[in-house]
Order: structure tokens, then C-alpha cells, then sequence
């Protein structure tokens, strides 16, 4: 790949090269875009589903008393995209003269969601993950109300934080993530033939899903981290990564492959 990827100049520096991407199949996907504007051929298996939670209710009641948070916080588009779509299924239930939260937001994917909803983030923090939001959170913590929509699983960095500097903390499920049982015949056969070259781990659940679906065929292709966080659970599976994102973000993933070939 190397002699290819000197010949095709730097607009298409990944021409020839196959990337798995294993993000969710239901969620817009910028990664694909940005990977084969590069000139990567793309195959698209997801490591995890996501899907609305079991239960609306926790979030219905949260809308209902939206007015009482100081702040509500986001750590994923996927949860903008959940509690703003079921808010305006129940925005009958909402007072109209409620004071809205400020609004936090993990990273600029999160807050470029936020944005298709009309709504601006209030705070990003500098470094895109739990502790550094949890950091410039804290700051003012102590007896405020925070809202966290989350996932039905995830790290506990940030209640976890929050509650300790003294705030009010709720946390309110808005939707589910679940491991992807096997993969398609297609991309099995090509990770078994060696004719995946990068497979692209997002997120700490997708790292552990991997792992489950491919076993020690996962080590076939290079695997392109976004996080140290996403390293590290990596490493503790057995896998090394051979790329992490200098930024954390899908952009900065791309980056990375582009910037290992």
C-alpha cells in the first residue's frame, strides 16, 4: 500500500485501501463519506445497534420538568437525536414558560447536532471525552441540577464527578446500544482473506463488540483508535491500535488512517 499511496498524491491518499467501518448502521454516516473522498473503498459492518430505549417514560418525566435543570448535558449526537425528536413528539407536555437549560455537549459532533436542532452548545470541552467535560463542568458543580442523556451503557466519568463537586445529578437513558450478534458473510470473508487494510473503532462498546465478533481474526487489519480512552480498552482486549486520532473525532480519525499509510 505504500508505493500506492505515494503515487496518488495527497488529495486521495488512501486510494486502493479497504476500511472497515463499524459505527452504527442507523445513524448518518460522515466517516464513510469523509474515508472515500480520501479514496478508500468502504465496507460498512456495525459492531453495535442503536435502537430507542425500552422505556420512554424516564425521559417523558425529565421533559415534563425540563425547567428544573441547570444544565443538560450531551455525550453523543445519538442522544441529541433521541431527546429532541422525543421532545417534540411531547412538547405538549412541556411548559411554555419553562427556562431551558444550558446545553454541554462531549465534542463537535455533538454540538454540530445540537445545531441541526437549533440549538447552540453552551459548552464543548477542549478535549472531547468525559474527564474534560467533567472538568470544566465541576468548576460551578455545587448545588446545581444536572441532566445527563445518555446511552443505555457508557463510562460513569461524569456523573460520577459531577455528584462528588457536589451537584444534583440525573441520569435519563434516551437510547439503547446493544453488541451486533454476527457479522455479514461478506465482510468476514474479506477480514479472513487479509483484504481489510484499516477497521475503524469509534467508541469503548464497539471495541468490546469487535473483539467478540472477530476474535484473533481482528488482527488481520490495522486497527485505527479514536480516543486514548478507545486505545486503552483495545489494548486491554489484546489488541494493539496502529492509529489513534490526534483529535477525537471522526475527522481526526480519518486523519490518522490517512497519516499511517
Amino acid at each position: 500500500m505504500q508505493n500506492q499511496h505515494s503515487a496518488t498524491g495527497p488529495s486521495r491518499p488512501l486510494l486502493g485501501v479497504c476500511v472497515m467501518v463499524t459505527r452504527p448502521a442507523n445513524e448518518p454516516e460522515p466517516l464513510s463519506e469523509r474515508l472515500r473522498a480520501m479514496g478508500a473503498a468502504v465496507i460498512v459492518q456495525p459492531a453495535i445497534c442503536i435502537s430507542p430505549p425500552a422505556d420512554w417514560r424516564p425521559v417523558d418525566e425529565a421533559l415534563a420538568r425540563l425547567g428544573e435543570y441547570d444544565w443538560l448535558v450531551f455525550s453523543s449526537a445519538n442522544g441529541v437525536r433521541y431527546w429532541f425528536d422525543r421532545m417534540q413528539t411531547q412538547i405538549a407536555g412541556v411548559s411554555p414558560t419553562f427556562r431551558f437549560p444550558k446545553l454541554a455537549a462531549m465534542g463537535p459532533g455533538t454540538a454540530d447536532e445540537l445545531a441541526r436542532y437549533g440549538c447552540k452548545a453552551d459548552l464543548v470541552p477542549e478535549q472531547f471525552r468525559a474527564e474534560s467535560l467533567a472538568d470544566a463542568l465541576t468548576q460551578d458543580a455545587a448545588g446545581r441540577r444536572f441532566l445527563l442523556a445518555r446511552a443505555s451503557r457508557g463510562r460513569e466519568v461524569l456523573a460520577e464527578r459531577l455528584t462528588a463537586a457536589g451537584a444534583i445529578v440525573e441520569e435519563v437513558v434516551v437510547y439503547t446500544s446493544t453488541d451486533v450478534d454476527r457479522p455479514s458473510a461478506e465482510a468476514a470473508a474479506l477480514l479472513r482473506a487479509g483484504k481489510i487494510d484499516w477497521i475503524t473503532v469509534t467508541s469503548s462498546a464497539i471495541a468490546r463488540s469487535l473483539a467478540k465478533l472477530f476474535g484473533d481474526e481482528l488482527r488481520r487489519a490495522k486497527l485505527a483508535s479514536i480516543s486514548p480512552i478507545t486505545s486503552g480498552v483495545l489494548r486491554d482486549l489484546g489488541f494493539e491500535p496502529a492509529a489513534e486520532a490526534a483529535e477525537y473525532t471522526l475527522a481526526g480519525l480519518t486523519e490518522a488512517v490517512a497519516g499511517h499509510q
